[in-house]
């Protein structure tokens, strides 16, 4: 049966049953594009473990994939070929055959407290078109900074689930459909007022959080990766969204923050992951170990 039309029908699966984000089934969409334009691969009985191990060789050689796009592809594809196991369109999965590259030990990239006061001091001063942008443009680089969230959950804040009295914001369906709350830092406090306040005085409708200064519309992905780059080359710091999120996490564990309590906030699944930030913390090593009497 035709790859692509199947394909439909699994992401459909996905979408309804699975209630998989829109993300991710765009993005499995995109990987099985990608698959049969290089394989010329067109019926799912043609897919065998030589095709599939020919085209991860390319991928790693001619387009070097990095252990991410990798792992996406080697996931999606998986799955999918999975389904097509229970729906009695093959008879096995050749991607059980592929094996994982190990990952990569190298940590996450943090910027010091110095730089991140920078961006702030950049947000805020830098010469935007109109006065909305600057308090929402530095609104976001602050909940970026100061509460850790990934950028999908920045942009799919909602107004109500802002709530300056208590001092949490709701977080819905993060990472693994999870809602979660995260605790509002004093100075977050402080920027998220007063780009409510500049919303209200716009009458801005919308029921998101950040949304466009003329369209009203919610802010995509692509947006805040403009006002990022922005704020980036205006200061000389460079960064990403999550970056700041590491940064985030990094400085958390510097200042006490335990790893329940951060792993509660950051939305993580396993305290596994909340580690990493242990291992980034050099100048909490080093102050552990300088009261330690080794010999």
């Amino acid at each position: 049966m035709n790859i692509l039309e199947l394909h439909t029908k699994f992401r459909r699966y996905c979408t309804f049953e699975e209630q998989l984000r829109p993300r991710t089934v765009k993005a499995m969409k995109s990987i099985i594009s990608t698959f049969v334009k290089r394989t010329s691969v067109e019926d799912v009985n043609q897919i065998t473990l030589e095709v599939l191990r020919e085209f991860f060789y390319i991928g790693m050689e001619q387009h070097q994939w990095s252990y991410w796009t990798f792992m996406n592809y080697h996931k999606y594809l998986k799955k999918f070929l999975g389904w097509c196991v229970t729906n009695d369109h093959i008879s096995n999965n050749p991607m059980k055959e592929i094996k994982k590259p190990k990952k990569p030990q190298a940590l996450p990239r943090r910027l010091t407290q110095e730089q991140a006061q920078k961006l702030l001091l950049e947000a805020f001063n830098h010469e935007w078109r109109y006065e909305f942008e600057r308090s929402r443009n530095y609104a976001i680089v602050a909940v970026l900074l100061y509460a850790g969230l990934r950028c999908g959950e920045l942009i799919n804040l909602q107004k109500l689930d802002v709530n300056l009295e208590t001092g949490n914001m709701l977080i819905r369906s993060g990472k693994g459909n999870k809602d979660r709350n995260v605790p509002i830092h004093h100075k977050l406090k402080y920027a998220l007022k007063r780009y409510l306040d500049e919303c209200k005085r716009l009458h801005k409708q919308s029921e998101y959080l950040f949304v466009g200064a003329q369209s009203g519309k919610p802010l995509l992905y692509k947006d805040v990766l403009r006002i990022c780059n922005k704020v980036s080359k205006a200061s000389g710091v460079g960064f990403t969204p999550h970056c700041l999120r590491h940064t985030f996490g990094s400085v958390a564990v510097e200042q006490g923050v335990g790893l329940p309590q951060l792993q509660a906030i950051m939305g993580h699944s396993s305290v596994m992951s909340t580690m990493i930030y242990v291992k980034m913390n050099s100048k909490g090593l080093k102050e552990s170990l300088d009261k330690v009497e080794l010999f």
